[in-house]
């Protein structure tokens, strides 16, 4: 059933579908819920799937069919019954939750019970808060208000007080991996998405920048120059990244791939059985593991903390990568 343009909720947080299952079967859902998460951990996915299995005139195994009209409706975002709300520019207005409380004072054309879905709920202006408070403590008939928010700390405790708090796993992994493989992308990036904090969406747009595999390379040339105290390192700095790194976006990205790479250095030196965030360049990870001491490599992470941190200023990158390399190889002689 293609519940979901994510992919499947059910695979992707099946405690949280069989959990909202139970409530379904038992007649106990609550009149309001936020869901807390990013998108790629399903919150949007499962609000849809709540609708699915409440509208459902043909449930298989306590799973709506994805087939039957009200099914095609809610997939099709067309159900009189589930409506959304989503900003209007930066904000969710007044205005919008004053078309929402309209809408809730109405009978379900085609159920008895109506849905609401309010995404970016962090986005409510105060006004619209406070107006949107109203309805949660007394909502007007039969209905079911979801909230969905990535920052849920932004709404007021109010809001959350007055309904249950769905806190969404993050996106293991396996989850992306599974994800890019499926749109025929490289599964072996997946480590270093995860690494890196990445979500599913972010994942995505790296895995097809052409840029990423050239900052990984060079990430690692510089790295493997460093390893065998060459100070044409210094050189590359000037010829091979700079030019990659025209802007300060892709001047964070190169330094966090860095700074993944030293904490893989690192590691096989401590646990090398440990797979790494680079699996087409174990070698050079092996290889600089070998040759610089534990004691540097830990000095060399630190360094590279610092100067991440210092890159939030108005340092020159180009000045900042070459202060580094001359403390790692200073460090060596």
């Amino acid at each position: 059933m293609p519940a979901d343009t994510q992919w499947a909720v059910t695979r992707l947080q099946p405690t949280l579908v069989q959990h909202f299952n139970t409530l379904i079967k038992d007649d106990k859902l609550a009149h309001a819920y936020l869901f807390s998460g990013t998108q790629e951990s399903g919150t949007t996915a499962l609000a849809q799937w709540v609708a699915l299995r409440l509208f459902c005139s043909n449930i298989q195994n306590d799973q709506p069919c994805g087939q039957c009209p009200h099914c095609r409706q809610v997939l099709s975002g067309n159900h009189p019954d589930f409506l959304k709300i989503v900003p209007t520019g930066a904000t969710i207005k007044v205005d919008d939750i004053r078309y929402l409380r309209q809408e809730m004072t109405r009978t379900g054309l085609e159920q008895s019970r109506r849905i609401f879905e309010i995404d970016q709920a962090d986005l409510l202006t105060p006004g619209a808060a406070n107006s949107l408070l109203k309805f949660i403590e007394e909502p007007p008939g039969p209905v079911l208000i979801i909230l969905v928010s990535e920052q849920k700390q932004r709404l007021l405790p109010t809001i959350l007080s007055r309904g249950q708090v769905i806190d969404f796993p993050p996106v293991s992994a396996a989850q992306v991996a599974d994800k890019l493989t499926e749109e025929g992308l490289s599964p072996e990036l997946a480590p270093l998405f995860s690494a890196l904090g990445t979500s599913v969406t972010t994942a995505r747009e790296l895995a097809t920048d052409k840029n990423l595999t050239p900052l990984i390379e060079t990430a690692w040339q510089w790295l493997t120059a460093v390893g065998r105290g060459d100070w044409q390192a210094f050189i590359l700095v000037q010829t091979r990244i700079m030019p990659l790194v025209k802007d300060r976006p892709t001047q964070n990205l190169f330094l966090d791939i860095l700074i993944t790479a030293l904490q893989d250095i690192l590691m096989a030196q401590y646990a090398p059985a440990l797979p790494g965030h680079f699996p087409q360049q174990r070698t050079q990870c092996t290889a600089v593991a070998q040759a610089l001491p534990p004691a540097v490599m830990t000095a060399v992470v630190s360094d590279a903390l610092a100067a991440q941190r210092r890159l939030q200023g108005n340092v020159g990158f180009q000045g900042l990568l070459e202060r580094l390399t001359a403390q790692i190889l200073s460090s060596l002689t």
